[in-house]
């Protein structure tokens, strides 16, 4: 069968794989999203919300990895479909909550699913099609969390106002139930991994190459949260500095133009990596996003400036996703499932380590030099990027 014919008949089961990247999108940052009439409504003060966040990327950067130790060798398609059942488990657990402890307990629930859902997703993908549309695959399968930001998270935060925060959560676990089945109905069964050991884990990341390789996310997310977490105080900074105010709608409008240039880089990122390669195209991403964070350093406080930044970072952010797990899934083997647990670990690691320096960064300093820190992380993960490239000594 030629490889764009089986590509195309897996497309189904791509895009159900994709529906459970979207919902673990949603899962993690809805609240974001729904945020004041969730503290309202439990009386909480608005930094309650910084907890709920921090709780579900730790629980699923330590989640990621220890699932595929655990599971790696089970069925793919009834891994997703368990971790999506711990998302729709969790976010009931969240939908009747009535403390902040309740709360916490369901975020972890729902993260602890959806460290069986990214990674599993990822791997299942991979292995639907040749080697040469893989890239595309997981572009295909990682649009979902791209569509969560574009899509998902501003209808929640439109629901959120509309039906309740409460409501929104009863509506993430359905999707979850929905998706599940979605994958029940398209991918195939039978599909295996490979299950990984402490050992496998430990040898793995003191691997230099691949080691290194995860490195570059940790650094590359670090970079960009250390600006995105504060976007906000950032654009106020920036437009205050030239002498203008920011219209109450800035902030939106350039999240939904962060979420639409997230589309279109994930897209370009397949694109790049059949004509430059995996590590060109890493190369070319991560110096184009260090380039816009220091063109940001310098930017006029006019809107249209600012938007563009957005989708500079936009663009070169996601068009590095899918060629970093292609170049992983290459460097690993057979032990791709655990590569890509480790992966999915350092985004959300990445997502706490800038949101915390990003805060210290604006005590310390001030918003107008984020921008700043955020270089700083993508020059680390462009060097990162050329150690893992240095072959091993004999």
């Amino acid at each position: 069968m030629p490889p764009h014919t089986r590509a195309t008949r897996r497309l189904p089961a791509l895009l159900a794989l994709a529906g459970g990247y979207f919902t673990v999108g949603v899962a993690s940052m809805s609240v974001i999203g729904f945020a004041q009439p969730l503290t309202a409504d439990l009386g909480l003060p608005p930094s309650a919300v910084g907890g709920l966040v921090t709780a579900f990327a730790i629980t699923y950067a330590l989640a990621a990895p220890a699932m595929q130790i655990l599971f790696g060798d089970r069925d793919r398609r009834r891994m997703v479909m368990t971790g999506l059942a711990g998302v729709c488990l969790g976010a009931v657990l969240c939908a009747l909550a009535q403390s902040y402890g309740m709360l916490v307990a369901g975020r972890t629930v729902m993260a602890l699913g959806a460290g069986l859902v990214g990674p599993t997703v990822s791997a299942t993908g991979a292995i639907l099609v040749d080697e040469d549309r893989r890239a595309s695959a997981l572009a295909t399968v990682f649009g979902g969390m791209t569509a969560a930001v574009v899509i998902g998270v501003p209808i929640c935060s439109m629901a959120g106002i509309a039906i309740g925060w409460r409501g929104v959560t009863w509506g993430i676990a359905a999707i979850a139930v929905l998706v599940a089945l979605a994958v029940r109905a398209t991918v195939p069964g039978g599909l295996r991994g490979s299950r990984s050991g402490a050992r496998v884990l430990l040898r793995m990341m003191v691997d230099r190459r691949i080691g290194m390789a995860l490195v570059v996310p940790l650094m590359q997310m670090s970079g960009i949260f250390v600006t995105y977490a504060l976007l906000a105080p950032w654009m106020t900074a920036v437009a205050e500095a030239g002498g203008r105010v920011l219209p109450e709608t800035a902030v939106p409008t350039a999240m939904f133009i962060y979420g639409a240039g997230g589309l279109i880089g994930n897209a370009l990122g397949a694109v790049l990596e059949r004509r430059f390669g995996a590590v060109g195209t890493l190369r070319i991403t991560l110096t184009a996003l260090g380039l816009g964070f220091a063109a940001a350093l310098v930017v006029p406080g006019g809107l249209v400036p600012l938007y563009l930044l957005m989708s500079v970072w936009a663009i070169t952010a996601m068009s590095f996703m899918a060629p970093q797990q292609k170049r992983l899934v290459d460097l690993a083997g057979d032990r791709a499932g655990l590569a890509l647990a480790l992966n999915a670990s350092a985004l959300y690691a990445g997502m706490s380590l800038g949101s915390g320096v990003g805060v210290a960064v604006h005590g310390g300093a001030g918003p107008l030099l984020l921008p700043a820190a955020s270089l700083a992380f993508v020059v680390v993960a462009m060097l990162a990027l050329e150690i893992s490239q240095r072959p091993a000594r004999a």
